[in-house]
């Protein structure tokens, strides 16, 4: 009998749920290896109490009352948490290495091309219309994870629960990469005055902002922009081709514009493009290992839902 209380209760939380716990968990473990100098850890462990009893409390809450909405929050709930867990990684960043590692992707950029990418092509390429282009790319990296992560959920819900899993949990991979190997990118590492310049158009202006407001000095490589936005991309291939070729374009854009605006080396795309395809069959396992524990969770009470 209390084995079958015990499932019951494990099998309110789905796949999702699972890695969100375990990332929330790890972190925190991570960051007791650095209590001797980091600054308000109490903060960060506060906050990530609040974060596991909102897990819980939104599994048992979608359990006695699995509306629409409270099930669309249930299965899309991490997206909210991943500003926040990206710059985490700049806070989390030094506790192994104490100093960034640019210089060694900086002297490999220029061993293997004979030049800095992101500084010859910024320089070839200054016409304003071009700059525009390549920030309007850059730009619609955010907009590929929280609108295209919505659309397949409300299109094809059923499908949706492993493919947000794959980009949820690619996320934390990629974030847990980010501050135990912390690069910072040619913006930060090499000395230009390209950012401070104010940009001639709106979405110029736009990236000028989330570049010195938002964007952390981490996270380079490989690159999580290049790498999610192929993800995205296969799953749009995969369920919804009518706007892949739609959103195709963007994500080429991407992999230039990461160079272009200096926010990534060269080598940090191409490690963003090898890692898509490892991190898609790697999660797409570990969700099918976990499924088999959600048999009786909200994802049920949807396909009832619906």
């Amino acid at each position: 009998m209390k084995n079958n209380k015990a499932y019951n209760y494990l099998s309110l939380f789905s796949p999702l749920d699972w890695i969100s716990i375990f990332y929330i968990l790890a972190s925190a473990i991570y960051i007791c290896f650095g209590l001797n100098f980091l600054d308000n850890f109490l903060f960060h462990f506060l906050i990530r109490i609040l974060l596991l009893f909102f897990i819980v409390s939104l599994a048992f809450i979608a359990k006695k009352n699995p509306t629409k909405t409270i099930l669309f929050l249930k299965n899309l709930y991490p997206l909210f948490f991943l500003g926040f867990f990206y710059t985490e990684t700049s806070y989390l960043k030094n506790i192994i290495f104490k100093n960034n590692l640019d210089p060694f992707f900086f002297n490999l950029e220029q061993n293997l091309w004979g030049c800095q990418p992101s500084i010859e092509f910024s320089n070839l390429m200054t016409q304003n219309w071009f700059n525009e282009l390549m920030n309007i790319c850059y730009f619609s990296y955010y907009i590929l994870i929280t609108f295209g992560c919505i659309f397949i959920y409300l299109k094809k819900p059923l499908q949706s629960y492993k493919n947000i899993f794959i980009i949820v949990l690619s996320f934390y991979f990629y974030y847990i990469f980010f501050f135990l190997f912390p690069v910072a990118g040619p913006q930060y590492y090499i000395q230009l005055n390209s950012i401070e310049s104010t940009p001639p158009h709106f979405f110029g202006k736009i990236m000028q902002y989330i570049l010195l407001n938002i964007e952390e000095p981490t996270g380079a490589f490989p690159s999580s922009h290049v790498g999610i936005a192929i993800i995205i991309n296969y799953i749009v291939f995969k369920e919804l081709k009518k706007i892949f070729y739609f959103i195709l374009p963007f994500v080429f854009g991407i992999c230039f514009a990461t160079v272009y605006l200096k926010a990534h080396y060269l080598v940090d795309v191409l490690a963003g493009i090898l890692s898509a395809p490892i991190l898609i069959i790697f999660t797409g396992k570990i969700y099918d290992k976990l499924s088999f524990i959600t048999s009786n969770n909200s994802q049920n009470s949807i396909q009832n839902n619906n």
